[in-house]
C-alpha cells in the first residue's frame, strides 16, 4: 500500500520522541497511536526487551487506556518473541504462513518489525493490518526508519535509567558508608551492618557469613522478608553452597533464574568480604524486588553495587576488629604499666623495712589497695604441720586499705617510700572484723578435704572459678566468708611454704582473670624474696648479737681474770697482816674492861678486821676456779641452814619469813655448801633492803629446765625493788650500792648456780619489791667449774 505523508509522519514521530514535556511511556504511547492512525492499522503494539535481553517484558498498545503493561514473552516464542530472537521482520497472514510477499494483498495481515539500536534489539513493533494491505519496498524502508527512532528512544531511556541507577547506587553507597561507619557497639556491629545492607538493597534475603577473624567469632547472620520466611532453610542451604564456591575462587558469584521445587527468589549474588587482602567472610543477597513489587534477576550493575557494599562492610568490620584489638592492647599495656608501677612501689616499700610482720602486711595490702584494686579481699593463713591445720593470721580488704591510706599523715599512699602505717599489722588490721574472722578460722591440712591444702602441699597456685561445684572444699569456710570464686597461692621462702594467701572479689563478684593470677604470683614471689631477706637479716642480726655477747664475755672474762689475779695477789699479801691485827685486837678486848674506851677501840679494830678478812675471802673465792663437790642434797635443809645464818639480821630488822615447800621434791644432786652460800647471799640482800621491817617469801616448787626435771626457789621481798639504773649491773663483780658491800655476793651466786647447770632470774617490782628465782636441775650435767 502507498503511505501518504511519510515525511509528515516521520517528522511527527521525531518531534514526539524528542519532546521533553512527555514522559517516556507517554511518548511511546503517542508514537504507537500516531503510527496506528497514519497506517490505518487495526492495532499497533510496542514490545520492550528487558535489560537482560531474555524476554519481552513490557507492552504498549495504542488503544489501551494504560500506558504500559508488564508481560513476559520469552525470545523465540510467539510472533513478537520470534521477531526479537531472529532480529528480522515477520509478516503473517490469516492462513498462518510466514513469508515476505511484498505487493500482494491479504484479508488480515500481522507485521512484526525488530526495534534495533546498533547491533542489538531493544524491542519489537507489531502492526495488525486489515484486508488488501500490501507493503512496498519503500514502505518497509520507512517502517524500519521509524523502528530506528523507537530503538534510539528506548536506548536513550535505558542510558538515562542506567545513569540514574549509577547515581542512585553511589548515593546508596554513600549513605551506607555513613551508616556503617557510625560508632556502634562492637558486639552488635555485624547485626547492624546486616540490617543496613538488607534495608538499602531491597533484597528478599540477606546473609552475612563471618569467618573467625581476630575478635569476631565465626557465625552466620540472616535477614529475610516475611514472604520468604517459609523457604529460609532452602535459602541458607543455597547460601552455604554459594559462599563455599565464592570463598574458594575469591570472586563474586552471580546466579540468575534459580529454579527449585519451592518458590524461591529468582537471583542471587554472593560477594566475598576482603579486608587487607584477607577474606573475612561473605555477603549474600537473594532476589531483587522491582518497583512494581515483583521480584527479578540481579544484573552486573547490581553485582558491582554489592561488591562496593561488601567492601564498605568488610572495611567497617576490619577496622572495628583492629580498633578493638588496639583498645585491648592499650588496656593491656595500661594494666601492665599499672602492675609494674605497683610492683615498683611494693618493692620500694618492702625494701624500707626488714620486719617480717610489716612485709606480710604490705604484700597483702598491695593486692587490695589503689582506686581500682586487683582484688577486693586478701587473707593470710599460716601452716601448722605438727597440728595438721591451717591457721588464719591476717585479713585485709579494699575498704580497710582505703581507710589505712587516709590515715597516713601526709596523705601519701601506704606503699609510698618512707611511709609508715598508721596501725598496720599490729593495731590497724588486727582489730578489724575481717582480721578477727580470719584469726578465728582453721582448716585441716589435707588436700583431699580442701583446695587450700592442695595449694600448700603441691606448692602451686590454685584457682577455683566456682567453689559451689568443687567437691574438695571446706564448706564452713566458704559460708563464713561468702566465697564463690577464689585463688589460693602458697607464700614461699627458700622453696619452703611459710604461709597461704587467699584472694577473691566479694563485693563486685568480678571474675579473676589470667592476668590477675599472673600479677598475684609475681607479687607473692617478690614478697617471698623480701621475706627471705628479712629472715636472713634477722639471722645476721642474731649472729651479730651473739658475736657481740661472746665478745663482751671474752673481754669481761679477760678483765675478771686480770682483776682476779691482782685481787688474789693483794688478798694474799693483806691476809697475813689482817689476821695478826685481828688477833691482837681480840687479845686487847679480853684485857680491857667492856666499858673502857680501850675495849671499844679494840672491838672496832677486831670487827673491821673480820669484815676485811671476809672481803678478802670472797675475793679469793671469786678469783679462783671453783671446785664443786656434788652429793645428794635436800633443798629444805639448805634453806633452813641459810636462814639460821641470817636469823639475827632478820630478827634485828623485824622481818617475817614465810617459807612454803613442796612435798614432792626430794633429794637432788648439788654442792650443799656452795648452794647454801647462794641463799645466804639472797637472804642477806633481802634483809638489807628491808631495814624498817617487811616480809620475806620463800616458795619451793617443781619445774622443767631445758627438757629436764628441775626445782625452783623463789625469793621475794617487800623492800621497794631495785632502781632501774642499776638493774643491768647487779651481776657485775665489784658493783655495789652498799656502804660496806664488796659487790661480789650476786656474781658469786650467779656463778654457783650456773656451775650447777641452772639459772638465776630476777623480776623487779619497782616500789613493791624484788624477786629472785633460782632454777636447779635435779640431775645436772656436771660441767667444768668456772
Amino acid at each position: 500500500m502507498a503511505i501518504r505523508g511519510r515525511y509528515r509522519l516521520f517528522s511527527s514521530i521525531v518531534r514526539i520522541a524528542s519532546s521533553e514535556n512527555l514522559s517516556f511511556n507517554s511518548r511511546l504511547k503517542s508514537i504507537a497511536i500516531k503510527i496506528n492512525n497514519s497506517l490505518g492499522a487495526i492495532a499497533t503494539t510496542l514490545y520492550i526487551l528487558d535489560e537482560g535481553r531474555r524476554c519481552l517484558s513490557q507492552m504498549i498498545r495504542h488503544d489501551d487506556p494504560e500506558e504500559i503493561h508488564t508481560c513476559s514473552i520469552p525470545l523465540g516464542e510467539g510472533d513478537a518473541g520470534s521477531c526479537a530472537s531472529f532480529k528480522s521482520a515477520i509478516l503473517k497472514w490469516e492462513n498462518g504462513l510466514r513469508e515476505e510477499q511484498p505487493g500482494k494483498a491479504s484479508q488480515r495481515t500481522l507485521l512484526c518489525l525488530p526495534v534495533p539500536s546498533g547491533k542489538k534489539i531493544n524491542g519489537v513493533i507489531s502492526l495488525e493490518m486489515g484486508k488488501n494491505i500490501c507493503f512496498s519496498a519503500d514502505d518497509n524502508e520507512f517502517l524500519q526508519d521509524i523502528a530506528l527512532i523507537l530503538g534510539s528512544l528506548i536506548q536513550n531511556r535505558r542510558i538515562i535509567e542506567w545513569s540514574n541507577k549509577r547515581v542512585q547506587n553511589l548515593m546508596t553507597l554513600n549513605e551506607l558508608g555513613k551508616i556503617i561507619n557510625k560508632p556502634v557497639s562492637f558486639k552488635v556491629l555485624p547485626s547492624f551492618i546486616l540490617g543496613v545492607c538488607h534495608r538499602y538493597t531491597n533484597a528478599c534475603c540477606t546473609v552475612l557469613r563471618i569467618i573467625a577473624y581476630e575478635s569476631f567469632p565465626s557465625g552466620v547472620l540472616k535477614k529475610c522478608r516475611r514472604k520468604f520466611q517459609a523457604v529460609l532453610p532452602s535459602l541458607l542451604e543455597l547460601e552455604a553452597r554459594y559462599a563455599e564456591k565464592s570463598l574458594s575462587t575469591g570472586a563474586p558469584l552471580l546466579t540468575t533464574d534459580i529454579i527449585a521445587d519451592e518458590i524461591l527468589p529468582p537471583s542471587c549474588v554472593c560477594v566475598p568480604l576482603y579486608y587487607e587482602a584477607t577474606v573475612i567472610g561473605t555477603l549474600t543477597f537473594f532476589g531483587k524486588q522491582m518497583d512494581d513489587g515483583t521480584f527479578g534477576n540481579f544484573d552486573e550493575e547490581d553485582r558491582e553495587l554489592f561488591e562496593s557494599i561488601a567492601t564498605s562492610a568488610a572495611s567497617a568490620l576490619g577496622i572495628a576488629a583492629r580498633s578493638r584489638q588496639m583498645n585491648l592492647l592499650a588496656g593491656e599495656n595500661s594494666r601492665k604499666i599499672k602492675e609494674l608501677s605497683l610492683l615498683y612501689r611494693i618493692s620500694t616499700a618492702m625494701h624500707s623495712t626488714t620486719r617480717l610482720n610489716e612485709l606480710i602486711y604490705l604484700a597483702l595490702n598491695a593486692l587490695v589497695s589503689d582506686e581500682d584494686p586487683i582484688f577486693e579481699r586478701a587473707m593470710l593463713f599460716l601452716v601448722n604441720e605438727r597440728a595438721g591445720v591451717i591457721q588464719g593470721m591476717l585479713g585485709v580488704d579494699s575498704e580497710t586499705s582505703r581507710a589505712e591510706k587516709m590515715a597516713v599523715d601526709d596523705g601519701r599512699n601506704i606503699l609510698s617510700p618512707g611511709c609508715e602505717t598508721s596501725g598496720g599489722y599490729a593495731a590497724g588490721e588486727g582489730e578489724s572484723e575481717l582480721a578477727r574472722k580470719v584469726k578465728e578460722s582453721r582448716m585441716p591440712l589435707d588436700k583431699k578435704s580442701n583446695m587450700s591444702s592442695r595449694a600448700i602441699l603441691e606448692k602451686k597456685l590454685i584457682h577455683v572459678s566456682d567453689a559451689a561445684r568443687e567437691k574438695r572444699i571446706d564448706r564452713e569456710f566458704l559460708e563464713r566468708f561468702a566465697i564463690n570464686e577464689f585463688a589460693a597461692v602458697p607464700l614461699m621462702a627458700k622453696n619452703e611454704v611459710v604461709g597461704l594467701v587467699i584472694v577473691d572479689n566479694p563485693l563486685t563478684r568480678k571474675s579473676i582473670t589470667k592476668s590477675d593470677l599472673r600479677f598475684l604470683q609475681l607479687l607473692l614471689n617478690q614478697a617471698g624474696i623480701a621475706i627471705e631477706n628479712s629472715m636472713l637479716y634477722s639471722r645476721i642480726e642474731d649472729a651479730h648479737r651473739d658475736y657481740r655477747e661472746v665478745q663482751q664475755k671474752l673481754i669481761q672474762g679477760e678483765k675478771l681474770a686480770a682483776i682476779g689475779e691482782m685481787a688474789a695477789s693483794i688478798a694474799h699479801e693483806l691476809r697475813g697482816p689482817l689476821v695478826s691485827i685481828g688477833g691482837l685486837a681480840k687479845r686487847l678486848e679480853r684485857k680491857f674492861p667492856h666499858d673502857s674506851y680501850e675495849w671499844k677501840y679494840a672491838d672496832i679494830i677486831a670487827r673491821e678486821s673480820d669484815r676485811l678478812e671476809k672481803m678478802l675471802t670472797d675475793t679469793l673465792f671469786f678469783s679462783k676456779k671453783a671446785e664443786l663437790s656434788f652429793a645428794s642434797c635436800d633443798i629444805n635443809a639448805i634453806l633452813e641452814e641459810s636462814l639460821a645464818v641470817v636469823a639475827s639480821q632478820l630478827e634485828l630488822n623485824r622481818i617475817s619469813v614465810k617459807l612454803r615447800t613442796h612435798p614432792e621434791i626430794g633429794p637432788f644432786c648439788g654442792d650443799f655448801l656452795q648452794l647454801k652460800q647462794v641463799f645466804i647471799n639472797l637472804f642477806s640482800n633481802a634483809a638489807e633492803s628491808m631495814k624498817n621491817g617487811g616480809a620475806l617469801f620463800i616458795v619451793v616448787s617443781p619445774a622443767r629446765l631445758e627438757g629436764m626435771d628441775a626445782l625452783y626457789v623463789k625469793v621475794s621481798d617487800t623492800g621497794g625493788g631495785i632502781p632501774l639504773e642499776v638493774m643491768g649491773n647487779i651481776f657485775n663483780p665489784f658493783f655495789t650500792t652498799k656502804e660496806h658491800g664488796t659487790g661480789l655476793g650476786l656474781p658469786i651466786s650467779h656463778r654457783i648456780v650456773t656451775n650447777h647447770g641452772g639459772k638465776i632470774l630476777v623480776y623487779n617490782r619497782l616500789g613493791s619489791g624484788a624477786q629472785f628465782k633460782v632454777i636447779l636441775p635435779l640431775q645436772p650435767k656436771i660441767p667444768h667449774a668456772r
